[in-house]
C-alpha cells in the first residue's frame, strides 16, 4: 500500500480541528499511523501501542507537532487509560482479536462521547496465518450494532495487493 492510499482511506471532515489524544493499537511501524498525524491538528498526540519493540524504533517521536508516544505492549491484553481518549485507529489489527464482540465493546465505553473509532481491515472471510480472525465490513456492522456504536460508516476502499479489497470505517 502506498502512503497515498491511506491518506486516502482515513480522509475526512470528522477530525477535531482542535488538539485530540488518540490511541493506534497495533501500530507496528507506524505506516497508518503517520497517516493520523497528517489528519490531526498540531498540539495531538498518538498513543502508538504494539508488541513488536524494534517496529516501534521506527516511529518518531514527533509528526509535524503531533506527539507519539510508544508503549510496547499487547493491546488485548493490555489496560486501556481510563478516560481522555477521543478516538482510536485499528488498522489491520482487528483481525488479531479473537474475540472481536468483547473487544469493540470494551473500546466503545473507553472513547470520549463525540469520539470514533477507525477500522481499517481486510474485507475477506477466509483465515489465513497473516489474518488470523477476519472481519469483512458486513460483519463488522453487525458486530459494532449489537456492541452499542450507533454508527457505521465506510469511509473508503482500496484493493490490496494480497488479492482482497481493503476497507476503513468509521464506528460512532
Amino acid at each position: 500500500m502506498e502512503a497515498e492510499q491511506a491518506l486516502i482511506l482515513l480522509h475526512g471532515t470528522w477530525f477535531p480541528a482542535h488538539p485530540s489524544n488518540w490511541m493506534d493499537l497495533g501500530c507496528g511501524d507506524g505506516f497508518f499511523t503517520r497517516a493520523l498525524a497528517a489528519w490531526l491538528a498540531s498540539g495531538s498526540v498518538i498513543h502508538a501501542w504494539d508488541k513488536d519493540a524494534r517496529s516501534l524504533e521506527s516511529i518518531p517521536e514527533n509528526l509535524d507537532g503531533i506527539v507519539i508516544k510508544k508503549q510496547v505492549c499487547n493491546f488485548i491484553t493490555t489496560t486501556l487509560p481510563e478516560q481522555g481518549i477521543d478516538g482510536i485507529l485499528m488498522a489491520n489489527s482487528l483481525h488479531y482479536v479473537p474475540d472481536q464482540f468483547s473487544f469493540l465493546q470494551r473500546l466503545r465505553s473507553f472513547i470520549q462521547p463525540g469520539g470514533r473509532l477507525i477500522i481499517i481491515e481486510y474485507d475477506r472471510n477466509q483465515a489465513n496465518p497473516w489474518v488470523p480472525y477476519p472481519i469483512t465490513y458486513s460483519k463488522l456492522e453487525m458486530i459494532a450494532g449489537q456492541t452499542g456504536w450507533t454508527s457505521v460508516q465506510k469511509n473508503g476502499e482500496v484493493n490490496s495487493r494480497y488479492g482482497a479489497k481493503m476497507y476503513a470505517a468509521i464506528l460512532q
